[in-house]
């Protein structure tokens, strides 16, 4: 292949490091930019694959070496991160239980490594000239550009990044191929970076004062996106907007841009909706749980009625900190005190204040110069539902709504659940004393085949609890998951009847509400809630929370993890959450009979379900997972000091004579080295010989390596005694006859 007129050096160069290392900067981009539409475990094991990847890839391996490493340490990538997002359980011996047990977890997530993999060689061995880098980046630029236009993502960070690591594999490029064209001239610039670094340093500081430093000045022409936008007389082609909400917690903007967010009203469920990322809140707290909002309990048929016609008891708190609220008591509930900050990081005000369940107290916290009134908060004990405001409706219009507060604490006792005993309580044991019919509601049209399904699905358990894993499995496994269902399907009047049978796809509305009409079809008490998802930790406090196996941090929240989800009541045990809907895993804490408390979610409850007893997460600890990494990287450094043991060789000998070695004495330690290797394949010098008497001696023993023995003679001592200099091509000269030794007597040793 040829590159400015020459034939290109296929050997380890610096421009193959850095050209990576651009690759990976543009790739992560697009891992940054899915990162809130996937699943945290597809993202890292993305992430993962190609930084793993491209590591290898600027090794100056071999090509088999290459792909067995990369291999190697793909499948090392899957078994991590499918053990540390508790995707698989490893149970049995290493070999074989573990392996397909792993092996059969391995869909969907396998596609997304393999795809990252592959987009990566493709990249890298094909993006070779600078009209191909060209072409690559204005693909990329025009699809961020799309995305930022004509969806609710913002991708100028991901625009800006792009166009630095841009910038930076075009001047490397430029470097590579005048290093070709020009060595001399290459060799002189290498003597003088710190000058050449200042250079680029004031011309990209110059341009990025005068973009700065440029005003703004009115366009003369409009331009096509905006033209677009605006050819309906106002945003999105309507001036109107539409103050009502239902899916996934969403928020109706505008008729043609429905996308995420908290509801205010849940009357109608249903339709589509686009995710919205735009940050909602951040939450630092010592455990992950779901931030709750409010209930509802009375199903209408279509949707869930308002807050006006549930008629709430609220006890009134007005002040800064709520102090102690009294909750219902469930006697057979051990709980753990947990502390959350709750910075809001959005200007919308919400009708309630969020927390883990179940909420004990709130104290606003206030910056010492603010003066803001004093909040009105309302205590929906009953439903453990904590309301700002002086009513339901009051905050779309009020001027509370500008003092809504904007950070503050909450106190909540997180249920610990003994999940052994639940699991083997009978109806009689939950429910004989208990009356709570409010939460059994069912319209007088609730379809028939609804209640049918119910008992069909829960048949085999033998008791509330257990039918209820049976229910959300079944809810789970058989449901696709879309934030935009085929309503067309629809014929059935009852939304859950609608979605069970017709739709059979759907969102969290969906599978959160068939979950609490389908449990009460059975006598289970159930109530629905909304309110948010954990959310995403930033990196940093990921990665810590990987090592130390704990779920602390400061969790990132934003409108797209808006959600609902199931609570059902289970007597003296209290309201215990389901979660439905696949692709999430309600944060649980379960009291164990050791005393010990152990965290879960509902694929792992669906797991033990599967294996018929409850297991804790005893393997899955904090050195397991560090053994795993340091044997990883421990394989890829022996690889690395393997194939670059020549220049380890040189560098000792250049660190001790404090300069760089000349092309002639490489040449004589070269063939020094030769002799010590040769040595150890059956090649022996003897102490009083000298090397042109070893040498003789060796081609009668071993005539194949005649001609490059003379050769390698010849060039040694050219290069010891010759008053001539020794050119750099003579010592490459050296290193292929080494070379070529080496592999014939190889070759040799394996046949013996």
């Amino acid at each position: 292949m040829k590159w400015g007129g020459q034939e290109i050096n296929k050997t380890y160069s610096w421009y193959r490091v850095i050209s990576i290392l651009w690759i990976v900067i543009i790739a992560l981009q697009w891992v940054n930019f899915t990162e809130s539409m996937w699943f945290m475990q597809t993202t890292t094991l993305v992430a993962v694959t190609l930084i793993s990847i491209a590591a290898i890839s600027a090794l100056p391996l071999p090509n088999v070496w290459s792909w067995i490493l990369k291999s190697l340490a793909v499948v090392i990538s899957w078994w991590i991160v499918l053990i540390t997002y508790e995707v698989y359980v490893p149970t049995g011996n290493f070999f074989p239980d573990q392996l397909i047990g792993m092996a059969a977890h391995l869909s969907p997530y396998i596609w997304f490594s393999l795809a990252t993999w592959g987009l990566f060689e493709l990249i890298w061995r094909l993006v070779r000239e600078r009209l191909h880098i060209l072409m690559l980046l204005g693909v990329i630029m025009i699809a961020f550009t799309i995305l930022d236009s004509f969806t609710p993502y913002k991708c100028w960070h991901n625009v800006a990044w792009t166009v630095f690591a841009g910038l930076g594999w075009l001047s490397s490029h430029h470097f590579r191929k005048y290093q070709l064209k020009y060595p001399l001239g290459w060799k002189s610039l290498r003597r003088q970076p710190i000058k050449v670094l200042l250079n680029v340093s004031v011309i990209v500081a110059c341009v990025i004062l005068i973009g700065i430093s440029v005003p703004s000045v009115t366009p003369l022409l409009t331009d096509p996106y905006t033209a677009w936008k605006n050819r309906g007389g106002g945003e999105g082609g309507s001036s109107a907007t539409v103050a009502a909400s239902n899916t996934e917690g969403i928020q109706y903007i505008a008729p043609e841009n429905v996308v995420s967010g908290y509801s205010r009203d849940d009357s109608t469920l249903g339709e589509g909706f686009e995710f919205l990322y735009s940050p909602v809140m951040s939450v630092q707290t010592p455990i992950r749980s779901y931030w709750r909002g409010e209930t509802r309990r009375i199903y209408t048929g279509a949707g869930w009625d308002s807050l006006e016609q549930e008629k709430r008891g609220y006890m009134l708190h007005s002040g800064a900190s709520t102090g102690e609220m009294v909750t219902e008591e469930f006697p057979k509930i051990k709980t753990q005190r947990v502390e959350q900050i709750v910075t809001m990081e959005t200007d919308r005000p919400y009708p309630v204040l969020f927390g883990a369940y179940t909420i004990r107290s709130v104290e606003i916290i206030k910056k010492e110069d603010e003066d803001i009134p004093a909040p009105q908060l309302r205590w929906a004990s009953r439903e453990a539902e904590l309301h700002f405001g002086d009513s339901d409706l009051a905050l779309l219009d009020s001027s509370e709504a500008n003092i809504y507060p904007k950070r503050y604490k909450v106190v909540s006792d997180v249920p610990l659940i003994p999940l052994e005993e639940v699991q083997k309580a009978s109806y009689e044991d939950l429910y004989s004393n208990t009356q709570n019919s409010d939460y059994l509601q069912i319209p007088n049209t609730f379809p028939q085949r609804v209640k049918d399904l119910a008992e069909e699905v829960t048949a085999s358990g033998a008791t509330p609890y257990k039918k209820m894993e049976l229910l959300q499995s079944y809810l789970r496994q058989n449901y696709e998951y879309t934030n935009k269902p085929d309503l067309s399907r629809k014929q059935s009047e009852d939304f859950v009847d609608g979605f069970l049978f017709e739709i059979k796809q759907g969102y969290c509305d969906y599978y959160s509400t068939a979950m609490v009409m389908m449990a009460r079809s059975l006598g289970i008490p159930a109530r629905w809630v909304k309110g948010y998802a954990p959310g995403t930790l930033p990196a940093s406090d990921f990665m810590q929370q990987r090592m130390t196996a704990s779920e602390s941090g400061s969790y990132r929240v934003n409108n797209a993890d808006s959600h609902s989800w199931a609570e059902l009541y289970f007597g003296e045990y209290g309201w215990i959450t389901f979660e439905a809907t696949p692709g999430f895993d309600a944060p649980l804490l379960y009291w164990d009979e050791d005393g010990s408390v152990v965290s879960s979610g509902a694929d792992q409850q669906l797991d033990e379900l599967e294996a018929g007893e409850f297991q804790g997460f005893s393997w899955l600890n904090s050195t397991v997972l560090r053994t795993i990494t340091i044997i990883s990287i421990i394989i890829v450094v022996l690889a690395a000091a393997y194939w670059l043991r020549s220049a380890i060789y040189f560098g000792i000998f250049r660190l001790r004579k404090g300069r760089s070695l000349t092309p002639g004495e490489k040449a004589v330690y070269e063939t020094l080295r030769v002799v010590h290797r040769l040595k150890r394949r059956g090649l022996g010098r003897n102490d009083s010989e000298t090397l042109r008497e070893s040498f003789n001696r060796w081609r009668i023993e071993k005539p194949e390596l005649s001609a490059m023995l003379d050769s390698l003679l010849a060039q040694f001592e050219r290069a010891s005694y010759s008053h001539y200099s020794f050119t750099t091509q003579q010592w490459r000269d050296v290193q292929t006859l080494s070379r070529q030794i080496f592999k014939v007597t190889r070759k040799r040793v394996e046949k013996k």
